[in-house]
């Protein structure tokens, strides 16, 4: 009996350390009774006036009433802007091929405003398949994958649910997540999907914005400092892990005239200096001061960040001068905008063991594990 207790004892104090909600899973049905089983609608893009689609038997056109109007045999080309109304195709293959991307599910093309949106129609643990290896290396240690997966799932949901009178959902873009088909999958993360089949973040019942990004720099980023609007679950936190990832330290030197070309629509004539006018609390810049010619203007950091080009100024946790020589150089921490989960920092954190809810709970705060259950 003393024994059982003493066993007792150490469980919760286990518990106690790891806190319950690193280890709880509740159910979330969806006010949609059949949202469990509908699927992503993903934009590829628009049409032109020829298109082609590939698979490896039959394809299958379908008209609006999802009567089929067409077959063809591993190859169909067609000129979508002459359609009036939706068409989709389907084939008896596992994959679809446009552009030379293979795509799950089916694909359909639908008229708007004299435009062809062309959108993949796939499962949401499918699509999961192809962004979770697209947005990080299929290398990495499974319970960081495995926080990526539930990341990326709670935020086509969260997409899904705020977009479902819209067109689409996502596109394949960072503007969203990142979506290279089928082409890219890779059996490690197709198992960290299987692993966390259905599991989402909730915050007050409701899957959060599960927003991620490159690499903290050493602190991640207020939304309300990116965005404008604080977000409860999105606090600022450490993320010293981040130093042992890509991107954590970087620098670039900028011509005069690749400065003065990017930021030309401000009016301020040839740029003279940038200078750092404000800082927030996380040590990003906040606002910089362009002074030109024709006079000054102090714009926000994202602002410029948009201008410059994310590619050549990675995040806005950096500082900048002005060399003898006229060009600009620029040193920075981080990759990204900053806000929620640091994905170089969940990697170094599962090479230090911790676990994707332990990963997912330093992120995000006063959250809770849910799976989707059908209503």
């Amino acid at each position: 009996m003393k024994k059982q207790s003493f066993t007792i004892f150490i469980c919760l104090l286990i518990l106690g350390q790891i806190g319950c909600a690193s280890v709880m899973v509740t159910n979330w049905a969806p006010e949609e009774s059949n949202f469990k089983s509908r699927p992503v609608r993903v934009l590829l893009g628009f049409a032109s006036d020829e298109e082609i689609f590939k698979t490896s038997g039959e394809i299958i056109v379908k008209d609006a009433n999802d009567l089929t109007i067409k077959r063809a045999y591993d190859f169909l080309s067609l000129n979508p802007t002459a359609i009036k109304a939706p068409i989709s195709i389907h084939s008896n293959s596992e994959w679809i091929d446009y552009k030379g991307v293979s795509y799950r599910g089916s694909v359909l093309l639908k008229p708007l405003d004299g435009k062809v949106l062309i959108i993949n129609i796939v499962p949401v643990e499918l699509y999961l398949l192809s962004v979770v290896p697209s947005e990080v290396s299929a290398s990495w240690p499974k319970e960081a994958l495995k926080a990526q997966a539930v990341c990326a799932r709670t935020y086509v949901v969260k997409e899904m649910l705020n977009r479902k009178k819209q067109e689409y959902d996502v596109d394949t873009s960072t503007n969203t997540q990142v979506y290279k088909g089928k082409n890219k999958e890779h059996k490690n993360t197709s198992e960290a999907v299987f692993e966390t089949e259905g599991l989402i973040l909730l915050h007050k019942g409701q899957p959060i914005q599960s927003f991620f990004h490159s690499n903290a720099g050493g602190y991640t980023e207020d939304p309300a400092n990116v965005w404008g609007n604080p977000v409860e679950y999105l606090k600022p936190v450490p993320s010293e892990y981040d130093k042992d990832g890509d991107q954590y330290s970087w620098e670039e030197k900028w011509k005069t005239d690749f400065v003065n070309n990017s930021l030309r629509d401000l009016g301020v004539g040839e740029i003279q200096d940038i200078v750092v006018a404000t800082r927030f609390p996380t040590s990003r810049v906040n606002e910089v001061e362009i002074i030109g010619t024709s006079g000054s203007k102090r714009i926000k950091a994202t602002e410029f960040r948009k201008k410059i080009g994310a590619t050549k100024l990675k995040s806005t946790r950096f500082g900048i001068r002005k060399e003898d020589s006229g060009d600009f150089y620029v040193k920075g921490l981080g990759s990204g905008h900053g806000v929620g989960m640091s994905q170089w920092g969940s990697f170094a954190m599962a090479k230090s063991q911790f676990n994707h809810k332990e990963i997912l709970l330093h992120y995000f705060k006063g959250i809770e594990f849910a799976r989707i259950v059908a209503r």
